[in-house]
């Protein structure tokens, strides 16, 4: 920062009308000079650098003006519930941290997917998604931090503060819900998955991507037929994803299991999918385009997840 502004480091009184960190503004620099909003979600680029941030100097502590608490979607369609304009800090407080990895790969705190309240998103609606899905969350935001466009989930809104190009909602503020039958039996059918089914090759060379998805279709029909199958059928559903759970765990682990045991578990999966391909099919079906930024991978495009990431492109 000393490099760039160099009078910034020789003078300490701060403007008398200043926001955010007040040390940051110094011999006439302004907040409007580098964090009004016709500059973007990241404000003036060439205020920032070392201790000089964006959200250090621009981001009030404590707000004068707080937006109201945020209301429910209630009959208020996707996306007019969004809150403009608004932004739901943690505070040291609201977050909830979950196992996101499903939804993001990066950006994740301390670089832990499978521990985290935030995940980089390429659009609102996986935000929304997530946290409509994510047990204990009620509120979600969506901005751009650090240059990445990031998702936050909360248990509540008490951290609320005004922030242009960010956006709010409540959970139910979220894309129509996707019937989980109809989730496990298109992904299970889809170009990228069925390519896995001769095992790993020129159109299979990611088992760890197939995998993740096989997981995927797995989990939606556990929640499709939980509790509405005979035991033993649930038991053949609980085997092969316990089976594909330990093949992916295994791929990182010392004991690597070997090229033979892929073919052997994606044969098992297809089987049990094609045993229950007709109770799949007879349950509520949905949508899914590929403009829609708010579907997995094998839902929007018909590929595969990502290694942990369904959204991952």
């Amino acid at each position: 920062m000393c490099v760039r502004w160099l009078w910034r480091c020789l003078l300490f009184l701060p403007a008398v009308d200043s926001k955010g960190d007040e040390t940051c503004w110094m011999d006439g620099v302004t907040w409007e000079q580098c964090c009004a909003a016709k500059f973007g979600p990241e404000g003036n680029g060439a205020c920032w650098g070392g201790d000089f941030t964006f959200e250090r100097c621009c981001i009030d502590a404590e707000p004068a003006e707080v937006p109201p608490e945020l209301a429910a979607a209630s009959a208020t369609s996707y996306p007019a519930c969004w809150h403009p304009g608004v932004v739901l800090r943690h505070a040291g407080e609201n977050g909830i941290f979950a196992d996101l990895s499903l939804y993001g790969h990066t950006g994740c705190f301390l670089n832990n997917c499978k521990l985290t309240d935030k995940f980089a998103a390429v659009d609102a609606g996986v935000c929304s998604r997530a946290c409509s899905e994510v047990e204990g969350c009620s509120h979600w935001t969506f901005g751009q931090q650090y240059g990445v466009k990031t998702c936050f989930l909360r248990k509540s809104d008490a951290g609320r503060a005004f922030l242009p190009h960010w956006i709010s909602g409540t959970s139910d503020c979220a894309p129509p819900r996707l019937p989980p039958a109809w989730v496990a039996l298109r992904t299970a059918k889809c170009e990228g998955l069925r390519a896995c089914d001769a095992g790993k090759g020129e159109g299979c060379p990611d088992v760890e991507a197939a995998i993740t998805t096989w997981l995927f279709a797995i989990d939606h029909m556990k929640r499709a037929f939980s509790g509405r199958v005979d035991q033993d059928t649930w038991s053949h559903i609980e085997r092969i994803g316990k089976e594909s759970a330990n093949f992916r765990a295994g791929l990182h682990s010392e004991y690597r299991p070997s090229d033979k045991d892929f073919p052997r578990i994606i044969y098992n999966n297809r089987l049990i999918f094609n045993h229950l391909e007709e109770a799949l099919s007879s349950q509520p079906a949905g949508t899914a385009t590929a403009d829609d930024a708010s579907l997995p991978n094998p839902l929007r495009f018909g590929k595969l997840c990502g290694k942990s990431s369904c959204f991952e492109l």
